[in-house]
C-alpha cells in the first residue's frame, strides 16, 4: 500500500512524463502540418503528376550540385511553376503528325503572302545597314534572314503566348516523349536568365519555349546569339539587330555558303527513280551531275555540275509532287526548323522579298 507521499512523488512524475509527451507530440504534429503543407503546396500550385514532381526534385538536386545554386532559390521558383497542358498536348507524339498531312501549296500560302511581303520589304527597308553588316560578316543575304524572322515571329511581332519557364518544365518532367531535351532547355533557359538578369517568370515564347524575335531555343541562344548591337548583351526579346546578327551566325554555323545557291526546280524524266536521290540525314550528299544523269535536272542552270544536292520532295494537294534541287544552303535553314516545307517557305518568301513588288 503506498503512502500520501508516494502517491504525490508518482502523480507529478507523470504528469511531468504526460507534458513531456504532448509537447513532443505537438512538435512532431506541428513538422507534420509543415511538411504536409509544403506537399499541399507544390500540388495546388504546380498541378503536376506525382512522377514528375518528383522528377523536379531531382532535377533541382542536379541543378545545385552542377553549379553550386543555391538550393532555396531554385525551390523557390520552381514552387510557382504550372502545368502548361497545351503545350504538353500539342509536343507529345501522335500516331498521325497533322503537319505532315498538310501540303506544299496550303503551307506556302500560310507564309509567302502580301502581308508578310509588304512587312518583310519594310522590315529590310528599316534595318537594311545591320542586314547588310550581317550579310558582309556572315555571307546570308538580307532577304533570308528577314524571311526567317518574318515567319517566325512576324517581324518580332508575335513572339509567343506561354509562359517559357513553365512550358519548358511541364514538357522536361511530364510524359512529353523528349524529356532529355527538354530538360537540357530548361536547365539552358535559368542559365541564359540568371547570365541576362532576365526576370525567370515574365518570358513568354512558343508551345515549345522558343523565344524572342528568332524564336530561338534557349541553348541556341547561349550558343548562336551574339551581340549585333554591341550594348554588351545578347537582347533577343527586343533587339532587332542582336536577332538579325544571331540568325546569319546561327546559318552560318550550320553551313551556309555565300557562294551557292540554295535550291532549284527539278525536272523529272520519265521513269527516273527519286528516292535514289533523297535526304536521310538533312544534307546534300549527291553530286548534281549524277543527279541529271538519273533524269533530274535544273531547267535554270543554277547548279553547277560538281555542285553537291539532294532531291527534296514537296507533295500538292493534287497528288502531284514537286522535286527541288537541294543544296546545304537549303540545309542551313532545316537546322532551324527541319521541316522541308518551313525551309522551302523562307526560302520563296526571301524570294519574294527580293524580286517582286507585290502579290
Amino acid at each position: 500500500m503506498l503512502n500520501c507521499r508516494q502517491v504525490n512523488f508518482e502523480f507529478i512524475s507523470m504528469w511531468f512524463n504526460f507534458k513531456h509527451r504532448w509537447k513532443n507530440l505537438n512538435q512532431c504534429f506541428g513538422v507534420f502540418l509543415f511538411l504536409s503543407s509544403i506537399s499541399i503546396c507544390w500540388g495546388h500550385h504546380t498541378q503536376f503528376s506525382p512522377q514528375a514532381q518528383e522528377n523536379m526534385r531531382d532535377f533541382i538536386s542536379s541543378l545545385s550540385a552542377k553549379y553550386s545554386f543555391d538550393r532555396s532559390y531554385l525551390e523557390k521558383i520552381f514552387t510557382k511553376v504550372r502545368l502548361q497542358q497545351k503545350p504538353l498536348s500539342l509536343i507529345r507524339p501522335s500516331k498521325t503528325n497533322k503537319s505532315q498531312t498538310i501540303t506544299w501549296d496550303h503551307y506556302r500560302k500560310l507564309f509567302v503572302n502580301k502581308d508578310n511581303i509588304d512587312k518583310g520589304k519594310r522590315f529590310i527597308s528599316t534595318h537594311i545597314v545591320s542586314l547588310e553588316k550581317a550579310q558582309k560578316n556572315y555571307g546570308v543575304p538580307p532577304e533570308v534572314i528577314a524571311a526567317i524572322i518574318g515567319i517566325e515571329t512576324k517581324y518580332g511581332k508575335n513572339q509567343g503566348k506561354f509562359p517559357v519557364f513553365d512550358t519548358l518544365a511541364t514538357l522536361a518532367f511530364e510524359s512529353s516523349g523528349r524529356e532529355n531535351f527538354f530538360r537540357e532547355e530548361l536547365e539552358a533557359f535559368i542559365l541564359l536568365c540568371l547570365n541576362q538578369g532576365l526576370q525567370i517568370n515574365k518570358i513568354k515564347g512558343s508551345y515549345a519555349g522558343a523565344l524572342g524575335i528568332p524564336q530561338f531555343m534557349p541553348s541556341s541562344w547561349r550558343t548562336f546569339a551574339i551581340d549585333f548591337d554591341q550594348n554588351g548583351k545578347t537582347n533577343l526579346l527586343s533587339s532587332p539587330k542582336d536577332a538579325i546578327g544571331s540568325v546569319a551566325n546561327y546559318l552560318h554555323k550550320h553551313g551556309w555558303d555565300r557562294n551557292i545557291p540554295t535550291h532549284s526546280v527539278a525536272i523529272q524524266e520519265p521513269g527516273s527513280n527519286a528516292k535514289q536521290f533523297f535526304t536521310y540525314e538533312l544534307q546534300a550528299e549527291y553530286k548534281y551531275n549524277d543527279l541529271q544523269k538519273g533524269g533530274f535536272k535544273d531547267p535554270f542552270n543554277k547548279i553547277p555540275a560538281y555542285l553537291d544536292v539532294s532531291l527534296v520532295d514537296l507533295k500538292l494537294r493534287n497528288d502531284k509532287i514537286i522535286y527541288w534541287l537541294a543544296t546545304k544552303n537549303f540545309f542551313a535553314v532545316t537546322k532551324y526548323n527541319r521541316s522541308y516545307k518551313y525551309a522551302a517557305a523562307v526560302l520563296e518568301l526571301a524570294e519574294a522579298l527580293k524580286n517582286r513588288p507585290g502579290f
